[in-house]
């Protein structure tokens, strides 16, 4: 019992911090094709890999919570530089979906519309809290349609791609 409490806090938290870097990575290099205008896409793998672990139900194995808070800190820092936005949508969509998850079962499709509520959560803060600190002046609608929706279809095919997989490798961690 004891290797698999090792093993997750050693394994997890590197994930976590390698999915932060390659998100970073992924807009700066695909940054044309995923801001064209009018689009404007986000790819979350530090949010799927973060539900992932509450999908499989694999919180219980470390300090989680501390993970979350840590890698919205990172994110603000590194990214940023706006410190507590990406911290609160990291909290606040992963506390929503450690909530619901006990309405859902671990059918791939209860787990996709579990996330999308998730990123629909964190796209949501990430817009009120720049609009509140005035870096975001693009109408809801717009927001929804222009962001919202082909950031949920990436990120939608992302954790479903890496679904089973990322359930198989949860199941060798324990």
């Amino acid at each position: 019992m004891a290797w698999r409490f090792l093993k997750f806090k050693l394994i997890y938290p590197v994930v976590l911090l390698l999915f932060l870097f390659v998100d970073g990575d992924l807009m700066a290099s695909m940054g044309p094709i995923f801001t064209h205008f009018p689009l404007h896409i986000l790819p979350t793998l530090t949010l799927i890999w973060l539900f992932y672990a509450i999908q499989f139900e694999a919180t219980n194995l470390g300090p989680y919570w501390v993970y979350v808070v840590g890698i919205g800190l990172l994110f603000d820092i590194y990214y940023t530089g706006f410190i507590g936005t990406y911290t609160v949508a990291y909290l606040a969509s992963t506390v929503l979906m450690y909530q619901l998850r006990s309405f859902f079962d671990e059918r791939m499709m209860s787990g996709l519309l579990l996330f999308l509520i998730g990123l629909v959560t964190y796209l949501v803060v990430t817009y009120v809290t720049g609009f509140i600190i005035n870096i975001a002046d693009i109408s809801l609608t717009s927001f929804l349609t222009f962001e919202v929706l082909p950031t949920a279809v990436l990120n939608l095919a992302l954790a479903a791609l890496g679904y089973y997989p990322t359930w198989s490798f949860f199941q060798k961690l324990s």
